[in-house]
């Protein structure tokens, strides 16, 4: 099809031999040929009859009696004798349409090459459309392993490729990853495997063939223009806005609600519908307006602070018959590229582009991640009213709600965005009364015994929980009798039957009718209960108490499984009630008090009213079903069927999560009683206090309180010989929810994706069979892990700083993790107090200064030697420990000299620095000297030098880990007499009298001080710490492994 250059222009259809006779929706070639490839165009074949569609050379499906023009196709004759006419080329000249081509047998540089073109009254080639591409392909066939250069540069290296002559371009079909990141170059034509593919080369080292092209007066009609040029005169349309020098308008589709947010294709048709495209970026004066706007709307910051915010723009590569190049969604030429290098994209799952707020470049992702996106519409150009499907045209109103019923089919998700076009959305059920108003108007549009119809409930993948699209709570079902909740990883959406209004799951991508529903209010985002004090008094024994509650779990006991009605009779003996759970946080405590409880707990919820409620009468403002709960029928008669339990199954996973159960059946239960004010209160966990260390099961917990990236969390808690927190339980997940409400801010996690795979996996190689993904997490293929104030999890960019993170110390951990040792550092020796990091135990010395020398001196004396610092981490230990010596040093030497032999800078120990921190030099002598020392800064942790004279720091001491008694071995002398060892004892005993008082002292001024307080990292500024960073939280200096 590629070869065909001319279709008359009043022909805008064509039959060819592809049809679907046979099977519907699988299409065969009429001669019997294989299909081995196809060129649809995008969204076909559909069977869709009604749509208006311009598939401009591409494929489309349509009824097969339609009258259309056709082509036909038969075997080709050879001919022998003179070949025809060759339309005024020039011998050894090929013509096409109205040009003819000549390629070079001679390999020559980008300038060379025009030079010889410009020699022979021509110039090196364009191509400008598909066509010319297919015939150039033909040219090139055989010539496997070499290129040829093209007219196509950036000799100016703005990042714009432009054709040599000044055309625009409006055609391009790159290679692989091309262009690259680096600007400038000149483009080649590749051959075999690649052929015809364009590449980008060096203009002035790089050699190769070299196609030229001679322009002739047209000899048949030439091919219409793809679009015509907007206007620089043109308005835009209400929304959207332009610059004077551009020619489109532009308008950002964002939302802070994550169901109106879109994967690629979902924000490409809804640019499409109203007449516009996604963006396209075809010059940086076009790129910098855009980033205006984009700062107009959110404002200007710092990349470093400001939150990760992508939006799709219209650059992909999803074609798969398009060679993986990457090209525009409005058929704009790929001339202009922004990618952010640090994103790596040469895979086969990040097919479509974001730009990202943050650095304004672009970042290539995965085409079904949920973002907000831009779309580009021609000046002068109206917005199309979106074509509204047919069905009832009159909204029915039936108490504080309206309903629309559309018998037009689209799959479920197409049917939510058509709801949300009428500020509405599909259809929720909480009711017998609804329920039965549904069915009386579906009937009225009953055209199809049992047909089905969309409503609002669905799951997202991997989680199997129903909630409904407008964000109210599941508190009334209709399953169809034999429906089996079964829990799966697939997404489900909920259909409704026109006849008995019951309620079955099917793919989402069925076409069924649908049911929209709108109201005046709109479901407010989950908040934080206030956490007030708790209430005056106290709870009886074995009660346990939690906010203004008590709480009384009865279970495992003799005599303690119980119906539904009889727990809720037993309550009411204990002058309490069947426990209602009004928030998260009540859910959280309960579930962490599960790990020695193993039967399911009754709850006061049930559906004795025909549709879930609590006894009490409370009003339902919390549930947390189970994946496929709730799942059994509905009561009639007010007989009570399902009431709801707490979860404490076979599926470890979902424990804490509500089951809907057969009331007669008998478990555990939960009953609740108000604090009772002549009692005692007691000591209550809840709310944590901040900076302390955590205790619970087997684990200890620090929460750190500063802005940093997940990498920085990372070392920060690795210095505490811990490690970001993973979650492998809903116990664990309980008691951390609780841990993370009193910040009311995101905690970064140990759960990452760096590399941009398919699978998160925890720091500790712990698996991954529990998770507490947030609602449609995760969205991104490459990216790190916190915990919302909720608790639930989300994803982000790994360089955003958040306000903390989780650090995990694992008491009774059987694995081996970089940060876990078994050796341990010596006692105190001398006046050393050794602390551990990693394989090495330190000894801080601030409250002296002396010289680099006599530091040596100092810690040889211990059996160690002076500081080597191997990377980050390290430093950040140290720099953290100087905070306590703050006020006592100017830093600490670093056991590092210049070797004239070697030429380069050596630790003590001989061995290469390979990781450095330096500060900003502006004078002193030259880094490589054998006349410079060395050290660490303690208030911002980089690195200084100067001259050794003059020059009094602390010290710090290194010693390997070994056995203790290897260590004292190694360090004190030996003695031949009993003398000498009754001498040597008491002076020992001597230094550990003055070495206790020494300790206590530095204590309580450490305390006094404030330990930590004043915390800074930087590895560019030596300057003061400001008043922003000092509010890192810390253990206290002595820590270690076995705290």
């Amino acid at each position: 099809m590629q070869n065909i250059v001319y279709i008359p222009p009043d022909v805008e259809e064509l039959w060819i031999g592809l049809n679907d006779i046979k099977h519907q929706m699988s299409f065969e070639w009429s001669d019997g040929s294989a299909v081995t490839f196809t060129s649809w165009h995008p969204f076909e074949p559909n069977n869709f009859r009604d749509s208006m569609e311009d598939c401009e050379g591409k494929w489309n499906d349509s009824p097969c009696n339609q009258t259309l023009p056709s082509i036909c196709k038969k075997p080709g004759l050879v001919t022998q004798g003179s070949s025809e006419d060759n339309h005024g080329c020039q011998k050894g000249w090929s013509w096409h349409s109205s040009a003819c081509y000549w390629l070079s047998d001679e390999q020559v540089t980008y300038n060379e090459a025009i030079k010889s073109c410009s020699g022979r009254s021509s110039r090196l080639v364009t191509v400008k459309n598909r066509f010319e591409q297919a015939f150039v392909n033909s040219l090139l066939y055989g010539s496997d392993g070499n290129y040829y250069w093209t007219a196509l540069q950036d000799l100016n290296r703005t990042g714009v490729f432009t054709w040599y002559n000044g055309d625009e371009v409006t055609y391009t079909h790159w290679n692989w990853d091309e262009p690259g990141y680096d600007k400038g170059g000149c483009v080649v034509l590749a051959t075999g495997r690649s052929l015809g593919l364009w590449e980008v080369k060096d203009c002035v080292t790089f050699s190769a063939k070299y196609i030229c092209m001679q322009s002739l007066i047209p000899m048949i009609p030439l091919l219409p223009a793809a679009r015509p040029t907007p206007s620089l005169n043109g308005s835009c349309p209400d929304g959207w806005n332009s610059a004077p020098n551009l020619r489109h308008c532009y308008k950002v589709y964002h939302s802070e609600k994550l169901q109106e947010k879109k994967s690629w294709i979902s924000a490409q048709q809804s640019c499409r519908e109203i007449g516009a495209q996604l963006l396209s970026v075809s010059s940086v004066g076009e790129e910098h307006y855009v980033a205006h706007l984009l700062n107009k709307i959110f404002g200007e910051s710092e990349p470093e602070s400001q939150e990760q915010h992508w939006f799709w723009i219209g650059l992909n590569r999803r074609d798969p018959s398009g060679d993986q190049s990457w090209v525009w969604s409005d058929g704009q030429g790929y001339s202009y590229h922004n990618f952010d290098r640090s994103y790596q994209d040469n895979d086969d799952i990040r097919r479509c582009v974001v730009l990202d707020l943050s650095s304004l470049q672009w970042v290539a992702i995965e085409c079904d991640s949920q973002m907000d996106w831009i779309c580009k519409l021609p000046k002068g150009t109206d917005i199309k009213e979106p074509e509204v499907p047919k069905g009832n045209t009159e909204w029915i109103r039936f108490e504080n709600a309206e309903y629309k019923f559309f018998e037009h089919r689209s799959t479920w998700q197409q049917a939510q965005r058509i709801c949300t076009w009428f500020g509405a959305e599909l259809t929720s059920v909480h009711s017998p009364a609804e329920l039965d108003f549904l069915v009386q108007n579906l009937q009225k549009s009953l055209r199809v015994q049992e047909q089905h119809w969309w409503i609002g409930l669905h799951t997202y993948e991997n989680d199997g929980r129903f909630r409904w699209s407008d964000k109210t709570l599941l508190n009334f079902v209709n399953w169809a009798p034999g429906w089996i909740g079964r829990i799966s990883r697939e997404k489900k959406c909920v259909y409704m039957t026109a006849v008995r209004g019951e309620w079955g799951d099917q793919k989402c991508i069925t076409a069924l009718p649908y049911v929209c529903k709108r109201t005046n209010t709109t479901v407010p985002p989950p908040t934080l209960p206030p956490l007030s004090p708790p209430s005056v008094g106290g709870c009886p024994k074995t009660w346990l108490p939690f906010m203004n509650k008590c709480f009384g779990v009865r279970a495992d006991g003799k005599g303690e499984s119980r119906t539904w009605q009889q727990a809720r009779e037993f309550c009411k003996v204990l002058n309490g009630e069947i426990a209602t759970i009004d928030n998260y946080l009540e859910q959280a405590f309960i579930t962490s008090i599960l790990p020695n409880i193993t039967s399911d707990l009754w709850i006061g919820l049930n559906n004795r009213q025909q549709k879930f409620q609590w006894e009490e009468g409370q009003p339902l403002a919390y549930v947390n079903w189970a994946p496929g709960a709730p799942s059994r029928e509905s009561s009639s008669n007010g007989k009570m069927v399902s009431c709801a339990a707490i979860w404490h199954g076979p599926q470890p996973q979902f424990t804490g999560r509500w089951d809907d159960k057969l009331c007669t059946e008998k478990h555990g239960y939960v009953c609740q009683i108000s604090k009772v004010p002549s009692l005692s209160p007691a000591s209550e966990p809840f709310p944590f206090p901040p900076s302390t260390r955590l205790q619970y099961r087997n684990s200890s917990y620090l929460i750190l309180q500063k802005p940093m990236t997940w990498t920085e969390a990372r070392l920060l808690c690795e210095t505490r010989n811990a490690t970001l927190t993973s979650i492998s339980d809903p116990y664990q997940q309980a008691y951390l929810t609780l841990a993370v409400t009193g910040q009311k801010s995101p905690l970064w996690i140990g759960l990452s994706n760096e590399e941009g795979g398919r699978s998160y996996s925890w720091l500790t190689d712990d698996g991954t069979s529990y998770i507490n993904w947030r609602d449609g997490e995760p969205q991104r293929l490459s990216a790190c892990v916190y915990m919302d104030a909720q608790g639930t999890w989300s994803t982000a960019n790994c360089d955003n700083k958040l306000p903390g993170a989780i650090c995990n110390y694992n008491t009774q951990s059987t694995k081996t993790h970089k940060w876990s040792f078994n050796s341990s550092c010596p006692n105190s020796i001398g006046d050393s107090s050794w602390i551990p990091f990693r394989d090495y135990c330190y000894s801080f010395h601030m409250e002296v200064n002396i010289s680099q020398k006599d530091a040596a001196k100092t810690c040889q004396k211990g059996g160690g030697d002076v500081l080597t610092i191997v990377d980050e981490t390290e430093n950040l230990f140290v720099w953290e420990h100087l905070q306590t010596y703050e006020s006592q040093t100017q830093g600490a030497w670093l056991g590092m000299s210049f070797s004239i032999k070697e030429g380069s800078l050596l630790w003590n120990d001989n061995t290469p620095v390979n990781y450095s921190n330096w500060g900003q030099q502006d004078s002193g002598p030259s880094l490589l000297s054998p006349n410079s020392c060395y050290w660490i800064e303690g208030s911002n942790g980089v690195w200084g030098l100067g001259s050794c004279t003059n020059i009094r720091k602390g010290v710090i001491c290194k010693l390997y880990r070994a056995e203790e008694d290897n260590i004292a071995k190694s360090i004190l002398p030996p003695h031949s007499t009993a003398v000498a060892i009754v001498v040597l004892s008491t002076f020992a005993l001597c230094i550990l009298v003055v070495v206790i008082i020494y300790l206590y002292r530095r204590r309580k001024l450490a305390a006094e001080q404030g330990a930590f307080e004043s915390a800074r990292y930087s590895r560019a500024s030596t300057g003061p710490g400001g008043s922003a960073d000092k509010n890192i939280l810390v253990s206290d200096m002595e820590m270690n492994e076995q705290e």
